[in-house]
């Protein structure tokens, strides 16, 4: 089974939502806090990974969700 992951990535401008694994198109957000916080809310209610990327592409969080998981306090 395949991993179902979406990452929270910078972009042109602000930063955007990848959804590959979902079969969804990318969303985008003017602030990382912002794509953040709809990251959680979609991975939560797919049941799929949380993976946060660094402007410079490292992954800085990475989480798995699940029903009973709520989003890290910051």
């Amino acid at each position: 089974m395949q991993a179902r992951i979406i990452r929270v990535l910078p972009a042109d401008h602000g930063w955007a939502l990848e959804l590959v694994s979902l079969n969804m198109q990318p969303q985008k957000f003017a602030t990382m806090e912002a794509a953040i916080a709809a990251g959680w809310a979609l991975a939560r209610r797919e049941k799929a990974e949380l993976h946060i990327h660094r402007h410079d592409g490292d992954v800085c969080l990475r989480s798995a969700c699940d029903d009973e998981q709520e989003e890290p306090q910051q």
